[in-house]
């Protein structure tokens, strides 16, 4: 009986000390034994469940298990110690349940004998980041962005397909170009693999042109380090 009252007595003083902490970021959820996670991770279920409820799951089965996937992962790098990277993983998976199913766009409304084409619409825009420093091959964590985005280029007769590079500005310029051209060919070289037709996909290399953070910082050049995949459906 001692010993069983000692194990209770192990799984409560966590609960007690988050009580009395706050520990601020963090989520009662109880799941795998766990009964606090960082907010992320559940949002994370949220967002899945929200995404099954409105019925994407049959809608557009291949990115929801994707995103599904990536929230299971997510729980799995988090529980080994990893837990940075399981929150990163967490929000990425709910990022993809949002952009689940985007329409198509509508056909061209004919007003006149001769209307005007439709003008392209850009239907998605699905980013990789973190590259490593001066590296380009694509980490095995942005496999369901690829995924993804040979899926939804499949659904289009005749898209245009973009894929730019970008770099953080340690290095020259000159350099920055070569190396943000690699990884805008390394993602594309990626979705050939996955049947995406290589003559739809134009590459281009930013260098270090057009950063999303601030270069000053380590954090701001991860995510500096990115190739973006631009689709456009006519």
């Amino acid at each position: 009986m001692n010993n069983v009252l000692r194990k209770m007595l192990m799984l409560l003083l966590p609960v007690i000390a988050l009580a009395f902490t706050g520990c601020a970021g963090m989520e009662f959820a109880p799941k795998r034994t766990v009964w606090y996670y960082h907010q992320e991770l559940p949002a994370a279920d949220r967002a899945i469940a929200k995404a099954q409820a409105e019925g994407k799951d049959k809608a557009c089965p291949a990115e929801f298990n994707a995103a599904a996937k990536m929230r299971d992962d997510a729980y799995n790098v988090y529980l080994s110690c990893r837990t940075q990277e399981g929150i990163d993983m967490a929000k990425k998976a709910a990022e993809m349940a949002g952009a689940l199913c985007p329409k198509p766009p509508a056909p061209p409304v004919a007003e006149a004998p001769k209307p005007e084409p439709a003008a392209p619409k850009e239907v998605a825009v699905i980013r990789i980041v973190n590259f490593d420093f001066d590296k380009y091959n694509i980490k095995a964590v942005y496999k369901p962005e690829l995924d993804m985005a040979a899926d939804i280029i499949k659904k289009y007769p005749n898209p245009d397909v973009t894929i730019d590079g970008y770099t953080d500005n340690k290095g020259s310029f000159k350099y920055n170009m070569r190396l943000s051209l690699r990884r805008a060919e390394a993602a594309k070289a990626a979705l050939v693999k996955k049947g995406v037709d290589a003559a739809k996909v134009k590459t281009v290399g930013h260098s270090y042109n057009d950063p999303i953070a601030d270069n000053k910082t380590d954090a701001g050049r991860a995510k500096n380090r990115r190739a973006e995949i631009h689709i456009i459906a006519k």
